[in-house]
């Protein structure tokens, strides 16, 4: 059986990979700044704490790693030069140190930043790029990034998904099912139709792993 590496994985997307994912790989090795409660996680996941802008760590931890989500990012509340440094430096060594270990499959997520406030839908994956504050041009840049290390031979797969959510996280919308929950009134804007698509975790989940066992160059 494979061995996966996930980058981010003491976050919310990388708890639920780790443990939907379990039965499908041998190994599993989440990498994050923050140290996670393993509890919470399957037996054949281990812990490595690091930044992924340090290089040589990076390296060693993803010896005989076959394949690699990677999902660490600095959010947008961050300061700018810090979610560029992390985004972009630190997505180039995690594609580096891929390279440099022949990993076979890895799976870049994105996000639907690159696409700014679009005035036109649906959004397609070849639809304009514009993104929006420090975030959403980091995004462009990682993927730029992804571009560049295909040419040199890294099987990369982009996935750009919505906000979304599942068990374990609700965000600002654990406000409103508070509200369904106590019977309070529900504000509505406008005649209630403005609609508002969010992605289930396992439903993501699910596509990740299509990406990594895809055949396809």
């Amino acid at each position: 059986m494979a061995k996966l590496a996930i980058t981010g994985g003491s976050g919310f997307l990388g708890y639920h990979i780790a443990n939907q994912l379990k039965d499908k790989y041998k190994e599993i090795k989440i990498i994050d700044v923050e140290t996670p409660d393993m509890n919470e996680y399957p037996k054949n996941v281990s812990f490595f704490k690091a930044d992924i802008r340090e290089h040589s760590k990076i390296v060693n931890i993803l010896k005989d790693i076959d394949e690699v989500v990677h999902g660490a990012a600095a959010l947008p509340l961050r300061k700018p030069k810090e979610i560029f440094s992390v985004n972009v430096n630190g997505t180039r060594s995690i594609f580096d140190a891929a390279l440099k270990n022949k990993v076979k499959k890895l799976v870049l997520i994105s996000s639907t930043a690159v696409y700014g406030v679009p005035k036109i839908h649906p959004l397609y994956e070849d639809s304009k790029l514009v993104g929006v504050g420090p975030y959403g041009k980091s995004k462009i840049a990682k993927e730029k990034l992804a571009a560049e290390f295909r040419k040199k031979g890294l099987f990369i797969t982009t996935i750009r998904p919505k906000t979304f959510i599942g068990t374990g996280r609700l965000g600002v919308f654990q406000i409103l099912f508070d509200w369904v929950e106590n019977g309070v009134p529900i504000p509505i804007l406008g005649n209630g139709k403005n609609r508002y698509q969010l992605l289930e975790v396992t439903d993501l989940v699910n596509a990740i792993y299509l990406a990594l066992k895809s055949k396809n160059k």
